[in-house]
């Protein structure tokens, strides 16, 4: 086990920097997840930590070591790759024991540790048998297994689940999180489902074309995002956008949504007469209560989970280029979504009554589009 330290690290491709000024902590023992949409950088990261790619500045450290220009052989990681990499006509005992007998391991301690390590992954039963008579959760977990008998510093993995079908997918994430609990091993994951990064790890990192916009934990980053891209880009469905202005009156600090005033907390009152972006999560609209009113325009019903799309008012929206996120679940580019649980039955069209409750409104800077404390 180790920790792993990234100081300004930057990796540029002639005249593109993929990765700039890169500084990151990763503590012994932590489960962190590089995450952000495609070509943010992710992959590079973790390739550069791996030392298949050469960073161009900066130094990487593992365990205290300086590695920044050791071959992947010296660094003393595991990497798991998205399609597993096993050898077709080895079966998955030699997979497992390959690197081992690489390194030149006596062949009894090559297999006591792989009979370890098919114990703590349920594959004691397949040991025998061939990749392709395995299904694509157990191969993934053959290549976990082949990580796991290395006892390596740290565990690397580059979107290992992104083959699985979605319902494998859930199942698997969930036992490589108890996994990495058990062993106790500094890991690394990249992904591009900022999903899979709220339910595995112990910390989380947002990045966008190769800088990091914030590292926090789930509840961190779901409560309290740094700006714009990071409140658009955690949470499924995603944060709603709408632009006005913070108005006062007395001692009520509030803004309009189309007629309606929504109550925000007196600490904006400072910035009475500016405008803002407001966002609010679809898990914090009140629905059936409230000033606003709107007709639904979709109605999605996951059985007792309901998610009600409404219009936001003319002149009030946000498009999915300034929030800076892509439109990867649907978001409606004129509307909102309410995520609600409850037996009502509601209809498209339907004339609703909601609620912003002001505890949970987010305002974030038009021009800096970081969040307005």
């Amino acid at each position: 086990m180790a920790t792993i330290e990234f100081n300004q690290v930057g990796k540029s491709y002639g005249a593109v920097e993929a990765i700039k000024d890169f500084n990151l902590s990763i503590e012994d023992g932590e489960f962190c997840v590089f995450v952000g949409p495609s070509g943010c950088g992710k992959s590079t990261a973790l390739k550069m930590l791996a030392g298949l790619e050469e960073t161009t500045a900066g130094e990487i450290h593992i365990g205290g070591r300086d590695v920044t220009d050791l071959g992947p052989g010296k660094r003393d990681i595991a990497m798991v790759f998205q399609n597993y990499a096993l050898y077709p006509h080895y079966s998955v005992r030699k997979n497992m024991g390959f690197g081992l007998k690489m390194r030149g391991y006596p062949a009894n301690e090559i297999n006591q540790k792989v009979e370890e390590a098919a114990k703590i992954l349920e594959l004691t039963p397949y040991l025998d048998r061939k990749p392709r008579a395995l299904s694509g959760g157990q191969r993934q977990r053959v290549a976990l297994g082949r990580a796991i008998v290395r006892e390596p510093a740290a565990f690397l993995m580059d979107e290992p689940l992104s083959n699985l079908d979605a319902k494998l997918r859930v199942h698997t994430r969930s036992e490589i999180v108890k996994l990495q609990k058990r062993l106790g091993v500094t890991s690394v994951y990249v992904t591009h489902d900022q999903v899979e990064a709220l339910t595995m790890a112990t910390k989380i990192v947002v990045m966008k074309l190769g800088i990091i916009q914030q590292v926090g934990t789930a509840e961190e980053l779901f409560d309290n995002p740094r700006n714009l891209f990071v409140a658009g880009f955690i949470g499924s469905p995603g944060m709603n956008f709408f632009r006005g202005t913070i108005q006062s009156s007395g001692d009520r600090v509030f803004t309009k949504f189309g007629d309606a005033e929504i109550a925000l907390e007196p600490k904006f009152a400072s910035r009475a007469g500016s405008e803002a972006i407001f966002g609010i999560r679809p898990e914090h609209i009140r629905v059936g209560v409230g000033p606003v009113q709107s007709g639904l325009s979709l109605v999605e019903s996951l059985g007792t989970e309901k998610i009600l799309h409404f219009q936001i008012p003319n002149g009030q929206w946000i498009d999915n280029a300034e929030v800076e996120v892509d439109d990867d679940d649907g978001r409606d580019v004129q509307g909102m979504r309410a995520r609600i649980i409850d037996d009502q039955k509601y209809r498209d069209g339907e004339a609703v009554q909601m609620d912003f409750p002001a505890t949970k409104i987010h305002v974030f800077d038009v021009e800096t589009h970081n969040a307005v404390k």
